[in-house]
């Protein structure tokens, strides 16, 4: 993992510096809160809370002509996932094993779990944008696709049954979460022109994932092999500078 960190950080500063030196590209940084939460497709597994989180990085533009470009991008996203709720418990993190070793592979039923998770996204997409008035110029980022890496993944885990309640913070749910998966997002704001080709960027955005972003798979208390299918889903406040 640190050795794709490195490689990904190598490629970032090599592809400001490259950017710099061309004028068909821009070259920008992004700091995002994202307000992220979790769904699935199954009744009795229901999202309970949403995660406040952050997107760092930097971005990158190809310009085709004044008004569009294509883009891509390289972000390190804190916190991002959400609370299920779960109302049959049972061994609903089977590739885990929790500090709690009561609680090891039998939760019960009634339980909230926190996912807080970390990723290395890659996304790309493309822009258009209004022609300048004044110092405005005002955008529309769509369609936007991208892969995302997990680098760390832990939960919270709490509630149950009266005589019966688990509380148990920053689990390691590393093997619960599949390293590679997609997203997709659209998301519309301005750019505010501070003198030359410098401009602050403003936005909101909504973003969502493909396929199942938790592995699954154990047996429910109610005898039952959780079969659920979890999404993340998010808000974006795109702040940033293009350059």
């Amino acid at each position: 993992m640190r050795i794709i960190l490195t490689t990904c950080l190598i490629f970032l500063f090599q592809n400001a510096y490259s950017q710099a030196m061309v004028s068909d590209f821009t070259f920008g940084f992004e700091v995002s809160p994202v307000i992220s939460w979790m769904s699935t497709d199954d009744n009795l597994i229901n999202g309970n809370g949403a995660n406040l989180g952050v997107k760092l990085g930097t971005t990158g533009e190809y310009m085709l002509s004044e008004n569009y470009s294509i883009t891509a991008a390289i972000h390190f996203s804190f916190n991002q996932g959400g609370q299920l709720f779960y109302e049959s418990g049972g061994n609903l993190l089977p590739r885990t094993d929790l500090s709690d070793p009561d609680f090891d592979k039998d939760l019960p039923d009634n339980v909230d779990i926190r996912y807080k998770l970390q990723f290395l996204e890659i996304p790309f997409g493309f822009k258009m944008r209004t022609n300048q008035m004044g110092n405005i110029r005002y955008f529309a980022h769509f369609p936007e696709f991208g892969f995302f890496l997990n680098t760390q993944s832990r939960a919270n885990v709490e509630g149950g049954s009266p005589g019966n309640t688990v509380n148990t913070k920053d689990e390691n749910i590393n093997d619960e979460v599949p390293f590679f998966r997609f997203r997709w997002g659209v998301t519309a704001g301005l750019e505010y022109n501070i003198g030359g080709d410098t401009f602050l960027v403003g936005g909101i955005g909504y973003q969502g994932t493909f396929g199942d972003i938790l592995k699954g798979r154990g047996m429910r208390n109610n005898g039952q092999r959780d079969n659920s299918t979890a999404k993340i889903r998010g808000l974006v406040v795109k702040l940033g500078v293009l350059f």
